[in-house]
C-alpha cells in the first residue's frame, strides 16, 4: 500500500501538463470517430499510450536499471488482445509480437523476435503472410485507405498464399526513448467470407423470386379488364401492386449485392422520364387512395429524356418515391418537378412532400447501407433499409448528386441531379 502511495507521489512530480492536455485532446478526437474499426483502433493506441506510460514511470521507480523491458505491465494485456500486435525498430527488427500476431502470421513466436523485415518475405512461403501485412501494397487485392492521419489505416484484401481481409493499423511511438513502429492488425477473413455467403444465398433467393413474379404480373396484365365486374377490377389491380412492388424488392437486392460485390454496371439508353414515372406510381395507387394523398407531377420538356441505366434509375426514384408517399399524412401532397439546370447539361428531379420529415440525426445516417430511422420502424414498413443507400449509389454512378432537405413534421425535399449527356456519365464515352 505504501509503494502504491509512494508511486502516486511520483507521478504527480513526474507527469508533465503537456502529456495530459494531449491525451485529453486525443479522447476529444475520438468523440468525432464514427467509423468503428477505426474507432477501435484508435482507443487501442490510447489506452497503450496511457497504460505505456504509467507502467514505465511504475518500473522506474521499482527498478532503475541500465536494461529495462520496453513493456513493463503491458506485457499481459498484449497477449490476451484479439488483435494482433508487432513493434518493430527504425532497422526494421522485430522487437515484439504478441501471440494473436503470431497466430495470424502463422508463425511462431519466438521466430518473429529479432526478425529483419523485407520484400524479402513475399518470395518465401514461410513469412509470405507476414509479408504481405508489412507491405499490403504489393499484393493487396482491394486496399481501401480508411485514415491516413493521426494514424495510418487502411483495409486489404489477399488471394494469395490464401484469401484473407485485414484492417491493418500503422503509427510510431517514442518508447524509452526509441523511436519504434507498431503495426495492429484485425483479421477480418472470417467475417467477411460469411457475409460473401449471406450474400450469395440472398442473391440466389431474389432471383429465385424474380422469375415467378415476372410471370404473375405478366398473367394478371394480359387480363381483359372489361369483362370482370369491378370488384374483381380491383382484387386484380390490388394483386398486380403487390407483385409489382415484390418485383422491384427483389431488384433492390439483386442490385445491392452486385453493388457491395463492386460489379454494378451501367446499361446505357435513351428513355422518357414521364412514362418511368407513371411506372412507379401505378405501383402505390391503392395507397395513396388509401392516404388520400394528392401527387403533382410537372416534366419540363428540357427534362423529358434523360441518358442513363433506365432499370437502376427507375429503382432509385422508386425508392424516394416510395418515401415521399410512406411517410406523408393523410391528405398530403407530393410534387414531382423535373427540369433542365440552367446554363448546364443537367436534368433537376425534385421529389417535395408534406410528411413527417426527418430530425438531423437521421439525415446524417440516411444514406448507409440497413439504417432505418425510429419513425420508420414505429410506422412498420418493410424493407432492409438498403433503398435509400442504393439510391445514392445509382446516381453517384450516373454521374449525378442527390441532396436531402427536412424538417421534423413539415416534410423533406429531395433533389436530384443527373446529367442529359452520355459523356458526362462516369467511364462513358
Amino acid at each position: 500500500m505504501n509503494l502504491f502511495k509512494n508511486l502516486l507521489e511520483k507521478l504527480k512530480k513526474q507527469v508533465n501538463i503537456y502529456f495530459s492536455g494531449f491525451f485529453l485532446f486525443l479522447l476529444i478526437i475520438g468523440l468525432l470517430i464514427s467509423d468503428f474499426n477505426f474507432l477501435k483502433i484508435y482507443l487501442f493506441i490510447l489506452i497503450l499510450i496511457f497504460f505505456n506510460f504509467l507502467g514505465y514511470q511504475f518500473y522506474l521507480i521499482r527498478k532503475p536499471s541500465k536494461e529495462k523491458s520496453i513493456f513493463p505491465i503491458l506485457t499481459n494485456i498484449l497477449e490476451n488482445l484479439q488483435e494482433g500486435i508487432v513493434f518493430y525498430d527504425e532497422n526494421l527488427k522485430i522487437i515484439y509480437a504478441n501471440k494473436k500476431f503470431a497466430e495470424i502470421v502463422k508463425l511462431k513466436k519466438e521466430d518473429l523476435e529479432k526478425l529483419e523485415i523485407g520484400q524479402w518475405m513475399l518470395k518465401n512461403k514461410t513469412y509470405e503472410i507476414l509479408g504481405n501485412i508489412f507491405f499490403p501494397f504489393i499484393n493487396g487485392e482491394e486496399i481501401k485507405i480508411i485514415s491516413e492521419k493521426p494514424f495510418e489505416i487502411i483495409e486489404v484484401s489477399f488471394k494469395f498464399p490464401e484469401e484473407k481481409y485485414y484492417t491493418v493499423g500503422y503509427w510510431e511511438a517514442e518508447i524509452e526513448n526509441k523511436k519504434t513502429k507498431i503495426r495492429l492488425v484485425i483479421d477480418r477473413t472470417k467475417d467477411v467470407i460469411e457475409s460473401q455467403k449471406r450474400m450469395e444465398f440472398i442473391q440466389l433467393v431474389s432471383h429465385n423470386l424474380l422469375s415467378p413474379l415476372s410471370e404473375i404480373r405478366w398473367l394478371l396484365e394480359s387480363i381483359d379488364e372489361e369483362s370482370l365486374n369491378e370488384e374483381n377490377k380491383k382484387i386484380i389491380s390490388d394483386v398486380l401492386e403487390i407483385v409489382r412492388n415484390s418485383i422491384v424488392f427483389s431488384q433492390n437486392i439483386l442490385t445491392f449485392v452486385r453493388a457491395e460485390k463492386g460489379v454494378l454496371s451501367l446499361n446505357i439508353n435513351e428513355f422518357n422520364l414521364e412514362e418511368l414515372l407513371k411506372k412507379i406510381l401505378l405501383s402505390f395507387q391503392k395507397r395513396i387512395k388509401e392516404n388520400n394523398l394528392k401527387i403533382e407531377a410537372e416534366i419540363y420538356e428540357k427534362a423529358k429524356n434523360l441518358i442513363g441505366d433506365e432499370t437502376l434509375i427507375f429503382l432509385a426514384l422508386f425508392s424516394l418515391i416510395e418515401n415521399a408517399i410512406v411517410y406523408n399524412k393523410t391528405g398530403g401532397l407530393v410534387k414531382i418537378t423535373a427540369q433542365k439546370v440552367e446554363g448546364r447539361p443537367y436534368a433537376e428531379i425534385i421529389i417535395e412532400d408534406t410528411g413527417i420529415g426527418m430530425s438531423p440525426e437521421v439525415l446524417e445516417n440516411l444514406f448507409k447501407p440497413y439504417f432505418r430511422g425510429e419513425k420508420a420502424k414505429e410506422k412498420e414498413v418493410g424493407g432492409f433499409g438498403i433503398g435509400l443507400y442504393l439510391a445514392k449509389k445509382i446516381i453517384d454512378l450516373h454521374g449525378g448528386e442527390i441532396k436531402v432537405f427536412s424538417e421534423e413534421n413539415k416534410g423533406t425535399k429531395v433533389v436530384v441531379t443527373l446529367p442529359l449527356e452520355k459523356s458526362l456519365i462516369p467511364g462513358i464515352i
